[in-house]
């Protein structure tokens, strides 16, 4: 028999101590960098109050240290809200709730308030803010009434004026399904801070005069946007596949002597030409994936992914002419890490002795930490984080990273070996993971630390003479690149909108004679920029074009030299959408930029150091400022420290390092806005797309209060992801849906009812019966509870957690885990929205519930295989003559019986959405490593969902009798 080699990971379980209620309170992982070297334990502790509710946490770091406090302390309210939570990282903070689980009042470690007003009806009316003994009203809200001229406009109890830190916000109109289709935005005369007074016309006075930027929007019947005219009269637009997934765009510029914003809603403006095909010629795959695009250049990008995972395995871009541009070839280890990445497109080059493969690999410890990264590079020892000059192409060399991580997760020293010299050492403080480099080969004091970072964790001075200052949001409020003893400070200050999201930009400039200024204005779809020295007036069209993003560039005044005026710029992308290439109109290439793991630039070519000046969108698809640091949305990313401004704004939702960047696995995730990393393969469940705007009313959304979500061990974690994968294969496979459900009735047009009631009268049973549910498409929840339940125990990615059929009087469904020694999770496809959730936050825990085993033997049990040969012979026989009848007359015919009966909620059928207790716009769960959304749902299934919820929501609103059929 052949001995084994030992490899890294051997010998490096994950192990999970649970209390008598199944509570994880210790998790250890073990941490192994070489092979054959020695696996350390890291254990993270978690306590449990009596309700089972996380009360303190602590990572491997501060658990070693008898010591120090716990990195998160919370204190619930008996209804289970959030009291107070005092975070190492983050520092403290008390909440105050009202009787409706409103928050009223909130402070912080820094002595800031905020306060917040509602009406009778429990809407927000202002918001309060107070440093010090200095109180004012940053935000005042303001609802449409019952008037007619409401009425007409779809105003009726909607916001219709927001006036917010950034300005006012005008909403004029709204879709039948609530969709915004024409705002305005007015910014204000003044960036500092200010008081908005309660009576309209004071508030108008703090406002630059004028018509305000005007944007707005055309939507079909399941919400898909058709068209979006931006506040200049750009107009896009946009057709879907029968799917709902983008088929084709296109971009009209408005044309000159039009007034653009100022025309009424139902004049057009003049164009300057015919509509500018930005992308076309979409394929998905089955699992709604981007496999090929055409671009408005003619570039052509393709997509191959491997069909047992649905991992990205190559990205290309080539001309139509052949030429390639791109071309990413992905190796992956067995869990999804990222080995290498190889451009085919590059040539081998030499250089000083050195053989130059276009080739990026990696490699990471056993908790999939990323320890050393290879590849090429150019440039010199001086370049730092601010260079954004090109490099010589010709001397390129290789370069080695190597990165040495403490037990907390933080990044303390990077090795770089290479051109470029990008080495550093951090030192952590003793009892949090804020960190400061090491300045003049001598670490900071413990001192020095605390002195670096106020009492909430936000960093005081990006580098030596550079102070940082922050709103009383925790905002990064304004970077001084250059301070003078004497005189004025260069300044770069930023304004945000009430959901945190930057509106203005403006950097100030110091010379011996003025001052220059330079502002950027955020709006839908359009940026725009003023330079007060050179008088540029730039307008930038932002649109998205399937994987690339387009940028235009139109001047108000003359174009800088060698740039044509209305430049098209194509972004290509790479996996984690970082902008590689920028190419022309005609599929030139404008500018190329390679990067180092953690959002450095590697390299930075083009055809002309003015026109890739205009470059913006770099790392991970983020805007870079000119201070070097990437804006996210919530936070800023220091990528020459590789770790963020300012602790996490959701606090562990991305784990209790609330300063590290995903997870350290910067080619595996991404980070969308700065709150939590995401996967980018998104494995055998495809393409997810945000909740659908139809689905989001129905849940609950409070903005002021961080996204819902747990973290849970690693096992569960997985059965999490587990669950979501059965519970959507089952909602495809049962493409007619449930025959007693509203919305399946009404999209299917009753096809779902006639096609359970046949597998029901052929009075099958078992796995014969669930194979009949899916010849015909359709079933009640009992079929809809079997099928899932054989999906887990045939899958060959089964967890280990039991797997049972569930049932109280009136309702099956699956579960997974054993509810005798945990908290389960709950599978019920039957339901219009399905987020798998644990059995505690269910509706069904109020009930007695019985189970029957069906746990496999082993994974890919074959004795629940469903037979897709069976399924197909079943389908021809007793499926494929089916009549339905309308719609209409199921339903009528169902009242009815329920008027005759007198029932006051129906036993026939059901208007069901959710399983949960609580739905919520963002359910995401963390294993402090994977952070997954559970309420996204895959892109394929979104307008399926989207078309149900809009007919449900109709026959509700149309038939007073619609209580009787609504569960929720």
């Amino acid at each position: 028999m052949l001995a084994r080699t030992p490899t890294l990971h051997s010998s490096t379980p994950t192990l999970t101590v649970t209390d008598p209620r199944g509570l994880p309170v210790r998790s250890v992982g073990y941490c192994r960098i070489a092979q054959g070297g020695a696996a350390e334990a890291r254990v993270n502790r978690t306590a449990h109050d009596p309700a089972g509710r996380a009360i303190a946490q602590w990572d491997p770091r501060l658990f070693s240290d008898a010591s120090a406090p716990a990195n998160l302390v919370s204190i619930y309210s008996l209804s289970g809200k959030v009291l107070s939570s005092t975070s190492v990282d983050a520092g403290w903070r008390v909440s105050l709730w009202g009787e409706a689980d409103q928050r009223v009042h909130s402070w912080d470690g820094r002595g800031s308030q905020r306060r917040l007003e509602y009406d009778t009806l429990l809407r927000p009316q202002a918001v309060f803010e107070q440093e010090g003994e200095l109180s004012f009203c940053s935000e005042r809200y303001l609802y449409g009434g019952a008037d007619p001229g409401f009425v007409d406009r779809n105003q009726c109890g909607q916001l219709i004026r927001h006036d917010d830190p950034a300005g006012t916000g005008v909403f004029a109109e709204f879709g039948l399904m609530g969709q915004l289709l024409e705002q305005t935005e007015h910014f204000l005369r003044q960036l500092d801070s200010l008081d908005w007074p309660e009576e309209l016309l004071e508030r108008n006075k703090l406002l630059e005069p004028g018509a305000g930027a005007t944007t707005r929007s055309r939507f079909n019947p399941l919400g898909d946007v058709l068209e979006q005219s931006d506040a200049k009269g750009n107009r896009q637009s946009f057709s879907q596949t029968v799917g709902g997934q983008l088929r084709e765009s296109q971009l009209q510029l408005k044309g000159p002597g039009s007034v653009g914003a100022g025309l009424p809603a139902n004049v057009s403006p003049r164009f300057q030409s015919d509509p500018q095909l930005l992308v076309s010629a979409i394929q998905y795959n089955a699992h709604g994936q981007t496999e090929r695009e055409t671009a408005g250049n003619g570039v052509i990008t393709t997509l191959e992914y491997r069909p047992e995972d649905g991992r990205l395995i190559r990205l290309q871009a080539r001309r139509s002419d052949g030429g390639t541009l791109q071309d990413l070839n992905y190796c992956y280890d067995p869990v999804g890490n990222v080995l290498s990445i190889a451009d085919k497109a590059q040539p081998i080059r030499y250089f000083a002795n050195q053989r130059i493969d276009p080739i990026s690999r990696y490699v990471y410890d056993s908790l999939y930490q990323l320890i050393q990264a290879t590849g090429w590079e150019a440039g010199g020892p001086n370049k730092g984080p601010h260079y954004s000059g090109f490099d010589d192409p010709a001397p390129r060399a290789n370069y080695r990273q190597t990165y040495c991580y403490d037990e907390g997760g933080n990044l303390l020293k990077l090795t770089h070996d290479g051109p470029q010299h990008h080495g550093r050492t951090l030192t952590a403080a003793r009892h949090s993971n804020r960190c400061l480099p090491e300045q003049n080969d001598g670490p900071p004091s413990e001192a020095e630390i605390a002195a670096a970072f106020d009492a909430n964790g936000n960093l005081l001075n990006l580098q030596p003479g550079q102070a940082l200052s922050w709103d009383l949001r925790n905002q990064l409020k304004e970077v001084r690149p250059v301070a003078r003893d004497s005189g004025l400070n260069d300044s770069e200050g930023y304004v945000y909108g009430a959901d945190g999201m930057r509106r203005r930009k403006v950097r100030s400039t110091q010379t011996n004679v003025r001052t220059l200024n330079a502002e950027i204005r955020y709006l839908s779809g359009l940026e725009i920029r003023n330079h007060s020295g050179t008088g540029e007036v730039l307008h930038v069209i932002v649109a998205q074009a399937g994987r690339s993003s387009v940028r235009v560039l139109h001047w108000e005044t003359e174009p800088p030299k060698g740039i044509a005026n209305n430049q098209l710029r194509y972004n290509a992308a790479d996996h984690l959408g970082s902008c590689t290439l920028e190419l022309d109109s005609a599929g030139e290439v404008i500018s190329q930029e390679n990067y180092h793991p953690f959002g450095s630039t590697a390299w930075f070519a083009g055809r002309g150091e003015v026109e890739a000046s205009y470059k913006t969108v770099r790392y991970s698809g983020k805007e870079r400022d000119a201070t070097g640091l990437y804006y996210y949305g919530f936070r800023y990313y220091i990528n020459w420290l590789q770790r963020w401004t300012n602790p996490d704004p959701a606090l562990n939702l991305d784990g209790l390092n609330m300063f590290a960047f995903v997870g350290h696995n910067p080619i595996r995730y991404v980070d969308k806005q700065g709150m939590m990393k995401y996967e980018v393969a998104n494995l055998f469940r495809g393409t997810k797309v945000e909740t659908p705007p139809a689905m989001r009313e129905l849940v609950q959304h409070n903005i002021a209060a961080p996204p819902h979500g747990m973290t849970v061990n690693s096992t569960l974690h997985a059965g999490f992801e587990f669950a979501y994968d059965m519970i959507w294969a089952t909602k495809g496979l049962m493409v007619l849906g449930a025959g007693n459900q509203i919305p399946d009735l009404l999209s299917s047009q009753n096809g779902s009812e006639s096609h359970a009631s046949q597998v029901r009268d052929l009075s099958v049973v078992g796995r014969s019966r669930y194979e009949h549910a899916l010849a015909a498409g359709a079933g009640l929840c009992n079929e809809f509870a079997g099928v899932t339940a054989y999906l887990a125990s045939s899958s060959n990615r089964w967890p280990g957690l039991p797997v049972s059929i569930t049932s109280f009087p009136g309702h099956m469904f699956s579960l997974l885990g054993d509810s005798r020694i945990s908290d389960p999770i709950v599978m019920d496809s039957w339901v219009t929205y399905p987020i798998p959730h644990l059995f505690s936050q269910s509706r069904y825990s109020a009930y007695p519930v019985t189970s029957v085993d069906h746990s496999p033997r082993m994974p890919g049990d074959p004795f629940y295989e469903l037979d897709t040969d069976v399924v197909d012979q079943l389908r021809t026989q007793h499926y494929g003559n089916i009549q339905s009848l309308t719609g209409s007359d199921w339903i009528t015919a169902i009242i009815e019986i329920e008027l005759v009966l007198g029932r006051t909620q129906s036993n026939e059928v059901w208007y069901q959405h959710t399983a949960m207790n609580h739905s919520q716009d963002l359910f995401a769960v963390s294993d402090n490593l994977d952070h997954v959304n559970f309420a996204e749902v895959p892109a394929d299934q979104a307008p399926v969902i989207e078309q149900s919820v809009v007919l449900a929501r109709h026959f509700e609103n149309s038939s007073p009798l619609a209580r009787l059929y609504k569960r929720i």
